[in-house]
C-alpha cells in the first residue's frame, strides 16, 4: 500500500483534530510534529505515534522521509511556513486563513507554483455533505445568506491579537466567504459592508460585519460575521439558498438541512460534523493520486480577498470593486 508520510507543525487543538482524523486514514502516516511547546509536540508523538517530536521546524523540512506537512500553527506563521515547506518540496495542508494579507497569500502561492508542490487550505466547510447536497439541489441560487456568529471571544486570546490572529471577521471569516462563493458558482466582483469593534471597543481589527457580495453571474450574498452572539436556533454556522423556486436552509453547524423544491418541503440529518475527517480523506488521497486537491491556494486567495474588501468596506464606507 502507497503511503503518505507526515510532519505537522502546531501541536494544539487543531493540530491534534487532524492528527485525530489522519489516524483514521490507513494510507496517511504521522512521522514528526513541531511546536514552540517541546511537551505539546511529545504528547502528540506519545499519543499518535511517529519517530521524533521537536521545537525545530526545520528538522521536518529537511527530513527526506517527510512528504506532506500539515500546517497548524498561529495566522501570522502560515505564510513564512508554508514558503518554507514548499522550498523545501513538501505538500501542504494549511489551516485557514491562507493568510491574513494578500500579498502573503500571493506569496504561498507562487512559491507553491514555484516548487511543484499541492497545497490545500483547510476550509472544512466544502466537505460537509449538506453543503455538497445543497450545491447539487440549487445549482445557480440566485440570493445566498451565510451567517456565523459566536459567543464573544476573550480579549486576552491570541486569535484576539491584531498580527497573530486578526480577531473574528479576519480570523474565521475567510470559511463563511469561501462557502458563499463556492455555492454561487460565480466570482465575487463587488463587496459592500458595515460593521467595526463593536464587541471589543478600540480594538483595531473589526469583529462584526454585515456585507452585500455581487458575483460575477449577477447574483447576490448577504454575508454576517462576528462574535456579538451566537444563534440558538441556527446554530453558529447557518446558511440559505434561494433561487428558481427552490430554497435550501442549513444549519445546526450544518447538519440539518431543509430543501424545498417548490411544492414539497424534504429534511435532512446528519449524525454528527464530518468535515475534518472528510477534507483529510480528500488531501491524502490527492497526493496518493498525484492530482490536484479541490481546494487551493487560490480558493485561499479569494476568500481573504473578500474579507479584506469587507473590511476596507467598513473603514471607508466605500463599495469594494474586485
Amino acid at each position: 500500500m502507497k503511503r503518505v508520510n507526515i510532519g505537522l507543525i502546531g501541536c494544539g487543538r487543531l493540530g491534534r483534530t487532524h492528527a485525530a482524523c489522519l489516524a483514521k486514514i490507513p494510507e496517511a502516516v504521522l512521522n514528526a510534529y513541531a511546536d514552540v511547546d517541546e511537551k505539546a509536540a511529545q504528547a502528540m508523538l506519545q499519543e499518535f505515534g511517529g519517530s521524533y517530536a521537536t521545537t525545530q521546524v526545520q528538522r521536518i523540512f529537511d527530513d527526506d522521509a517527510i512528504d506532506a506537512i500539515y500546517i497548524c500553527t498561529r495566522h501570522d506563521s502560515h505564510a513564512p511556513l508554508a514558503i518554507a515547506a514548499a522550498l523545501a518540496g513538501k505538500h501542504i495542508l494549511i489551516e485557514k486563513p491562507l493568510a491574513l494579507s494578500i500579498q502573503d497569500c500571493q506569496a504561498v502561492a507562487d512559491a507553491v507554483a514555484k516548487a511543484g508542490v499541492y497545497l490545500m487550505p483547510a476550509f472544512k466547510m466544502r466537505f460537509y455533505p449538506l453543503i455538497q447536497e445543497a450545491r447539487a439541489f440549487l445549482p445557480r441560487p440566485q440570493i445566498l445568506v451565510g451567517q456565523m456568529m459566536d459567543s464573544r471571544w476573550g480579549d486576552h486570546l491570541w486569535v484576539q491579537d491584531p498580527v497573530a490572529g486578526g480577531a473574528n471577521v479576519h480570523s474565521q471569516g475567510c470559511h463563511t466567504t469561501d462557502i458563499l462563493r463556492y455555492l454561487a458558482g460565480s466570482e465575487p466582483v463587488a463587496v459592500w459592508a458595515a460593521g467595526g469593534a463593536m464587541s471589543h471597543p478600540g480594538h483595531p481589527c473589526i469583529d462584526q460585519c454585515v456585507a452585500t457580495i455581487r458575483f460575477a453571474n449577477g447574483h447576490v450574498a448577504s454575508w454576517i460575521q462576528g462574535d456579538a452572539a451566537p444563534g440558538p436556533f441556527t446554530s453558529k454556522f447557518f446558511f440559505q439558498l434561494f433561487g428558481a423556486g427552490k430554497s435550501v436552509q442549513l444549519y445546526d453547524r450544518l447538519k440539518k438541512g431543509t430543501f424545498f423544491d417548490g411544492k414539497a418541503t424534504r429534511e435532512e440529518t446528519r449524525p454528527e460534523e464530518e468535515g475534518f475527517q472528510l477534507e483529510n480523506h480528500e488531501f491524502i488521497h490527492a497526493l496518493l493520486e498525484n492530482r490536484t486537491p479541490v481546494i487551493t491556494a487560490q480558493d485561499g486567495i479569494q476568500a481573504t480577498r473578500m474579507v479584506l474588501a469587507a473590511d476596507a468596506a467598513i473603514r471607508t464606507g466605500q463599495v469594494q470593486q474586485l
